[in-house]
């Protein structure tokens, strides 16, 4: 660590510390989501259809599918709604532990797996900034699989452990051009 920079002033330290953001997209239309399946289906058959020109299917059947998934793709993503979470200090996380202790069924959980979760959500959330009973309108809503990626954003935003991350992939690409 010889170029690190050791900590000299811990009010310097703390007036320049940022807690972790990350963004959460959610479509509006999940609805659609079984249309777009059956679509990729219809795409999958028509390509190995007999008739199909190329390999890739790009026969006439083909193309109009992969234009409707494409149409498809456009009217979902324009229901596309992104959540802004932020991590909270491990005091404030501590606290909410405390404030919603596991149940004898939530064991070996560490709380309540029914309140806690939710009042992460309305500590974590800054974009919208959720009240408690918007979240639980919010969690009731939305699907297992939406509400996975919100939870999974919010236990990895106050589990980071805030080291500077390494990628093997950047590197090896860095160092491919500049030898070039």
């Amino acid at each position: 660590m010889s170029d690190a920079q050791y900590v000299e002033d811990i009010d310097e330290f703390l007036d320049g510390y940022h807690l972790p953001e990350d963004e959460v997209p959610i479509c509006m239309r999940t609805d659609l989501q079984r249309r777009f399946e059956q679509l990729q289906r219809a795409l999958e058959a028509a390509r190995h259809a007999p008739g199909s020109d190329t390999l890739a299917g790009s026969g006439s059947e083909a193309r109009r599918i992969a234009e409707e998934i494409q149409a498809l793709r456009e009217e979902m993503q324009s229901h596309v709604r992104v959540f802004v979470l932020k991590a909270i200090p491990r005091k404030s996380w501590r606290d909410l532990l405390r404030d919603h202790p596991p149940r004898p069924q939530d064991l070996p959980a560490d709380h309540n797996v029914e309140t806690f979760p939710v009042a992460a959500l309305v500590a974590c959330s800054v974009k919208p900034k959720l009240t408690e009973e918007k979240a639980g309108r919010l969690v009731d809503m939305i699907t297992q699989g939406q509400w996975g990626a919100l939870w999974g954003t919010i236990l990895e935003l106050n589990g980071d452990d805030g080291s500077v991350p390494f990628s093997d992939l950047a590197s090896a690409i860095l160092s491919r051009t500049s030898r070039s």
